[in-house]
């Protein structure tokens, strides 16, 4: 009598199973979808601001660009701040604007954002995902 029981169960859980499995694959079918369609996005993004330098695929700008983005820094100036970084010279010094000390600036503007290099930007996140609200 067990048999039967789980016989039965077997059949209950496989439909399931089958549903489950159909609608984790088109989840993920529709992820790499939006991925495609947010690098095209970016690229035409990148392609306007930097016509000249723009580059072939997002998946060239390597980790770091995707890391900025997954925090919510915009296409353009992730780009810039990987430009900048790739550059041999070094970036002109971060320092406060107009006589401030740190603790008196409230915020970054975007051109100042734009110099910083990945590793600058990353020690600045929070200021800078404040900072945006303000652009």
């Amino acid at each position: 009598m067990e048999e039967k029981n789980m016989e039965s169960m077997e059949r209950e859980v496989s439909p399931q199973a089958l549903e489950s499995a159909q609608l984790l694959e088109e989840l993920r079918a529709l992820r790499a979808r939006e991925l495609e369609w947010v690098f095209r996005e970016d690229l035409d993004r990148i392609r306007r601001a930097f016509p000249q330098q723009a580059p072939d695929s997002i998946p060239e700008l390597g980790d770091d660009f995707l890391k900025m983005r997954s925090l919510g820094i915009d296409a353009v100036t992730a780009f810039a701040a990987i430009r900048q970084a790739r550059q041999p010279e070094t970036p002109p010094p971060m320092g406060p604007a107009d006589g401030q000390s740190d603790s008196d600036q409230d915020f970054f503007g975007p051109e100042e954002v734009r110099r910083m290099t990945p590793r600058q930007v990353e020690a600045n996140l929070k200021k800078i995902e404040r900072s945006q609200r303000h652009w």
